[in-house]
């Protein structure tokens, strides 16, 4: 594969992963991949790292009136 499509290929990769890619831009990341073992792997590797990484971050368990503290003191300012 030449460095330019392959260039062109890696970020389409990141924006469907990134879910920032449009509806033609993911169906020909679709088209693409079957027929090229290379991107198909990096989407695949790229994908596993991102819902790694997803399951380890733990939310923090803030308390439910700060929310709305927060917002006060933003009225407050304006």
């Amino acid at each position: 594969m030449e460095v330019e499509k392959k260039q062109q290929c890696s970020e389409l990769l990141q924006l469907v992963i990134d879910g920032q890619a449009t509806q033609q831009q993911r169906h020909e990341l679709d088209e693409h991949l079957p027929k090229c073992e290379c991107c198909r792997n990096e989407f695949e590797l790229s994908l596993s790292i991102k819902e790694g990484l997803k399951s380890r971050l733990k939310k923090p368990n803030l308390p439910s009136e700060l929310a709305t503290s927060i917002q006060s003191k933003v009225l407050e300012l304006a």
